[in-house]
């Protein structure tokens, strides 16, 4: 489940805008810049496999807001950190989300991404839901990602997805809630550390 959200999130969304886009714009962005994700991967043809696999990440990852997506992760306890906790912690929790999926990141060039134009607007336009199906060729079944948004500099970003209703946020928060009560914050960033393949 993990890595599907991270695999299909690379390819279902990367979004710029003008300041004041609206939700249906926001659509027709993110409509775009996945095609233009598949294209990056579809470029791949096994030897340049990591080329191609960096080159999608490097075109995706600013419009992702990964300080946001930890902070919501970790939930309440984010605020009990310092401020080096949470740099140090946003940059593990970082290189997990790219290293969960970049390595099945190309099983999904050759997807289909139906982003659909009815999106949720919440908090009074503040935040935009987005919806997207994605379908590979092989004819499984398609999986529904959600991708919460909001703007910020001239771009939507993303600080929560969604795949079949489970939220990225909700998979970690139990998990890095009982890290961080058993293990304080250091040890939370340890353990990340650990699984990102660092001392």
């Amino acid at each position: 489940m993990k890595t599907t959200f991270y695999t299909a999130a690379i390819i279902a969304f990367a979004a710029t805008g003008s300041a004041y886009a609206t939700p249906q714009q926001a659509v027709g962005q993110v409509r775009e810049n996945a095609a233009q994700v598949l294209n990056i991967l579809k470029k791949a043809n096994g030897s340049n496999d990591a080329a191609v696999r960096k080159e999608a990440e490097n075109y995706a990852l600013p419009y992702f807001d990964f300080q946001r997506m930890t902070a919501q992760a970790v939930g309440r306890p984010w605020a009990q950190a310092t401020a080096e906790q949470k740099q140090a912690l946003t940059r593990e929790f970082q290189t997990l989300l790219i290293r969960t999926y970049s390595g099945t990141m190309l099983k999904f060039k050759n997807s289909a991404v139906d982003v659909k134009g009815n999106p949720l607007v919440n908090k009074g336009g503040k935040e935009i839901v987005v919806r997207a199906e994605i379908s590979s060729q092989s004819g499984g079944k398609p999986v529904n990602m959600d991708f919460t948004v909001y703007q910020s500099g001239g771009k939507y970003r993303v600080y929560n997805v969604a795949v079949e209703g489970a939220s990225l946020v909700t998979v970690y928060r139990n998990q890095f809630g009982e890290t961080i009560k058993n293990k304080g914050f250091d040890g939370l960033i340890q353990d990340l550390k650990s699984k990102n393949g660092g001392r």
